[in-house]
């Protein structure tokens, strides 16, 4: 990959030893101002940033000038000799090969104020496109990135011609959420519902490629070995705590909605908090998304509160004004995020 790009004065190039601490305070202003867009707060003690410095530095000396290291891409925007913004990259392929495009997941896009109207921004993400396009060979790579809904990025990304393709929304969790009144009764899959979360998991893909969401498969058919997959899946992770499918099913046991819950653990330079997810929504289409959508948050409220997480993040929903998402909201959730994508 050229090791320059050009904007204006600023350039970008793989970060170099020495510049751990320059980088690492542009990582605390990025984690500052999404602590004032209702992000996950970060860490203020100096001691994080001084140890997250020298890990930069450890990091760019294995790098030795190249942006790419394995699957991750790490580049600063340079300003005469001083770094002034960075980003970083992670480059997967979902999914069954050949049935969708490898993605390239944009994180942690900063520009220090005195760089943000000469051309840095645009140039980071330019070249953060060029390395995706290096680590796919040439093939066409989708470029991700998630943005809070207050974060006024969102104009920057679509700018650049990033359209959004799923959205997020939060909720407290919550011990002693009441069990919803509807004909569905949330709970843990089991191996004998593969079939049905077989069914519901091609109305999710479908929805997805419908939105223009290009990171996951096709929707395909289902066979014996797709089932058996799932079925093997959810006996081998029964009992697990995460991640759990959990499921909205019918008076009969039949599962008619789907989702996927699980809880991580935010790492330095994020405070140590737990951050409940709760996305994958798959619903039957004969069915109206809020009667599925309610017993199943209200489960994962309670999952999320007895694991330690104050709040369950609604993820990879489709657009505002479409069902799922009026089902969110009107499960108590308010906006939080969006995914915005370039192919």
């Amino acid at each position: 990959m050229a090791a320059l790009t050009q904007a204006a004065r600023v350039r970008v190039r793989a970060p170099l030893p020495g510049e751990g601490a320059a980088v690492a305070s542009l990582w605390r202003e990025l984690w500052d101002a999404h602590e004032q867009w209702g992000g996950y707060p970060g860490s203020r003690d100096p001691r994080v940033y001084a140890q997250l410095a020298a890990r930069l530095d450890d990091d760019a000396r294995v790098r030795s000038g190249h942006p790419i290291l394995g699957h991750h891409v790490h580049l600063v925007a340079d300003l005469r000799g001083v770094p002034c913004g960075q980003v970083e990259g992670w480059f997967e392929h979902r999914g069954l090969p050949g049935l969708n495009a490898p993605t390239c997941e944009v994180r942690s896009l900063i520009v220090t104020a005195r760089a943000r109207r000469l051309g840095a921004g645009r140039a980071l993400l330019e070249a953060i496109a060029g390395a995706a396009r290096e680590m796919a060979r040439g093939a066409p790579t989708v470029l991700a990135a998630e943005v809070l809904d207050p974060n006024p990025a969102r104009a920057f990304y679509a700018r650049l011609g990033y359209s959004p393709v799923a959205w997020s929304a939060r909720i407290a969790a919550e011990h002693n959420v009441p069990r919803e009144s509807t004909p569905f009764a949330a709970r843990l899959a089991v191996s004998q519902d593969a079939l049905a979360l077989a069914r519901l998991e091609a109305t999710l893909a479908a929805r997805r490629r419908a939105a223009g969401d290009l990171r996951f498969d096709r929707p395909h058919a289902i066979d014996a070995t797709a089932v058996a997959a799932i079925a093997a899946h959810l006996a081998a992770t029964a009992g697990a705590t995460d991640p759990v499918t959990l499921v909205a099913a019918d008076a009969a046991g039949v599962p008619r909605g789907a989702a996927t819950f699980n809880v991580q653990s935010l790492e330095p330079p994020f405070l140590p908090v737990r951050r409940a997810l709760l996305g994958r929504f798959a619903l039957d289409p004969a069915f109206a998304a809020a009667p599925l959508v309610a017993p199943m948050v209200a489960l994962a409220r309670r999952l999320a509160s007895a694991r330690g997480a104050s709040h369950v993040e609604m993820t990879d929903l489709s657009a505002p004004g479409t069902d799922l998402y009026a089902a969110a909201i009107a499960a108590g959730a308010a906006p939080w995020s969006r995914v915005v994508i370039r192919g």
